[in-house]
């Protein structure tokens, strides 16, 4: 083997090893600056680590210099890179002079223009961080779960970045590094389980932060990054290509850029037509005001995406008996919840009924495919159904105070955002326990395949309810609608709710440690976050950093997805030629 052609791969690994260290130790340093109480010990490891990380960083640097063939063109074509570093070290320099000038005092005596060029120190580590993994970025793009996977953890490091600076937050006080990652990993993963008071806690630009959060999080940051290079008129690589394709479901390559931009303008012309009606509302509470135009579009987007976001400290309760509220809002939380496939599917076979019945065109009838009926009709079982779970149990509880259209208003509207979005009309810390245990199921049920809600997804209950089917009526086959389902189908289905059970054990049982609350609302909370789903009974804000870390690991799980997370871990697959003889083990 030759060792010279081993030798750039081994040193490009190298490099890229350096950059996701200076990444996680960059992510350290912040948490120990910001996330836990400051103590001399704490302050003297946080000063390690950020001479460590500019070791590193200008290291980083001299490498790829020293390697580069041409060093003058390749200083020419990384003069941002440079200037950059530049910057960071005379920063790094001056930030650490002025706190030798200043003795041991404390970080709160620094000037106001001291405690900004921190700040921005911090934030240029990470986004220089961002700009180095680009290669690296490149390397992984032939495994899309990874690149899905990597975009997400990066989108949400970079929204904790701005939700902890001073003008994110109202009184501008700077939030913890925890509760800045809980909440940017909420909203990014379109959760909606929050620790602070979204409505009274942040500011405007805090606010516009999450909103973004959101709408990257529900739409993707590879689709966004792509549509603009569409825009641009940039062209994109095959592994580019593989990637969305994955990301989107489209096994056509030649349809990617088509479904691309479908997918941006429905996203778009929908929370348009959400915020337009929603305005309405918000008009009548703020007037004809810059305010009630981003009320509007805030709840609009957080519906669409399913995230349950809301600038109300009670979320929507105040809003619980407003017929065109609750409807405008469950219609965008449905509309989101049954995925883009399903949306496409159902626009196509409306143009072409009408294009068949109006204009009697002689043109082939366009079919709903299989997914998309399975959708809809899981969809409307679970929506009627949890309405009159809810209305059953708690109509002489939690509902009894309301009248009978608010009380049926509310149980409609819980149900539809029981599987995705957390908004609430109703008071869920004083709902009954049977109440709780239906709603675990259906957040652990979840929305559409291929949409931006959680849970095990409609799609994979109905398949095994499918099978069950014909297992019980001893048939070799299984059949859903007149459709045969592929015994792949079926075992990633199975797998699918395995390792979901799995990880909701995990969590419930790491909570149950660390937590004092009664079970069913640890149980819930829990479900909550893997389901993505945002409800919560009020014990997130009380929550300990171990168990905020862990709801964060469970939102980001869910949101991926459990299958996923696993294709992403795994390694390329070893092709064994052994055929092991069949085995006989009793079960039942």
């Amino acid at each position: 083997m030759n060792p010279t052609i081993q030798s750039v791969p081994a040193k490009r690994n190298m490099i890229d090893q350096i950059v996701l260290l200076v990444l996680f130790l960059s992510v350290l340093s912040l948490f120990l600056e910001y996330g836990i109480h400051q103590t001399r010990a704490i302050f003297w490891i946080t000063n390690i680590l950020d001479y460590f990380i500019i070791i590193l960083f200008v290291s980083e640097t001299a490498i790829r210099i020293s390697r580069a063939e041409r060093k003058i063109s390749y200083i020419r074509n990384n003069l941002f890179d440079l200037l950059l570093l530049a910057v960071i070290l005379t920063l790094f320099i001056y930030t650490r002079y002025m706190r030798y000038i200043l003795g041991s005092a404390d970080v709160s005596r620094l000037s106001t223009n001291i405690i900004l060029i921190r700040n921005a120190f911090n934030i240029l580590k990470i986004l220089g961080r961002v700009k180095r993994l680009n290669a690296y970025i490149k390397s992984v793009s032939s495994h899309p779960a990874q690149t899905i996977a990597f975009s997400f953890i990066i989108i949400i490091l970079l929204g904790t970045i701005f939700l902890m600076l001073s003008i994110s937050t109202a009184d501008n006080s700077r939030l913890g590094f925890i509760n800045s990652l809980f909440t940017a990993t909420s909203a990014v993963c379109v959760t909606g389980l929050i620790v602070v008071d979204t409505a009274t806690k942040f500011s405007l630009f805090g606010k516009i932060t999450i909103m973004i959060l959101i709408q990257i999080g529900g739409l993707g940051i590879m689709i966004l990054s792509y549509f603009g290079a569409f825009v641009i008129g940039k062209r994109i690589s095959i592994e580019e290509k593989i990637a969305l394709s994955y990301l989107l479901n489209e096994q056509d390559m030649q349809k990617i850029s088509t479904s691309l931009m479908k997918i941006i303008f429905i996203t778009f012309g929908i929370e348009l037509v959400g915020a337009l009606i929603l305005y309405g509302n918000f008009n009548d509470l703020y007037g004809d005001s810059a305010q009630a135009v981003f009320y509007s579009v805030f709840h609009a987007v957080s519906a669409f995406c399913n995230a349950g976001f809301a600038l109300f400290s009670d979320s929507l309760e105040s809003f619980k008996s407003d017929v065109a509220m609750n409807f405008t809002v469950a219609g965008l939380i449905i509309t989101g919840g049954i995925s883009f496939p399903v949306i496409f599917n159902l626009i196509e076979n409306f143009k072409t009924n009408v294009e068949t019945n109006i204009f009697s065109r002689r043109i082939r009838k366009s079919q709903l495919t299989l997914n998309t009926k399975v959708v809809l009709i899981m969809t409307v079982i679970l929506i009627f159904s949890g309405m009159l779970f809810v209305y059953g149990i708690e109509h002489k509880g939690n509902l009894v105070q309301h009248d009978l259209k608010t009380q049926y208003l509310a149980a409609f509207f819980q149900s539809v955002t029981l599987r995705t979005a957390g908004f609430n009309t109703i008071n869920f810390a004083a709902l009954r326990v049977p109440t709780l245990l239906i709603m675990i199921l259906f957040m652990f049920i979840g929305g559409a395949s291929g949409s931006t809600a959680g849970g095990i997804k409609v799609n994979t209950v109905s398949v095994i309810f499918a099978y069950l089917k014909s297992v019980l009526y001893n048939r070799k086959e299984t059949t859903m609608l007149n459709n045969f389902l592929s015994k792949s189908i079926i075992n990633k289905s199975f797998l699918i709710v395995f390792l979901a059970l799995g990880v909701v054990f995990a969590g419930t049982f790491i909570l149950s440690l660390l937590e004092p609350f009664p079970f069913e609302h640890i149980l819930f909370e829990v479900v909550s976050a893997f389901g993505t789903v945002g409800l919560s009974t009020g014990i997130t804000g009380s929550l300990c950093i171990m168990s905020k870390i862990t709801i964060i690991i469970l939102m980001f799980i869910g949101r991926l997805g459990p299958m996923t997370l696993i294709i992403a871990l795994s390694q390329n697959p070893v092709l064994v030629r052994v055929k092991y003889p069949e085995g006989n083990i009793l079960i039942g």
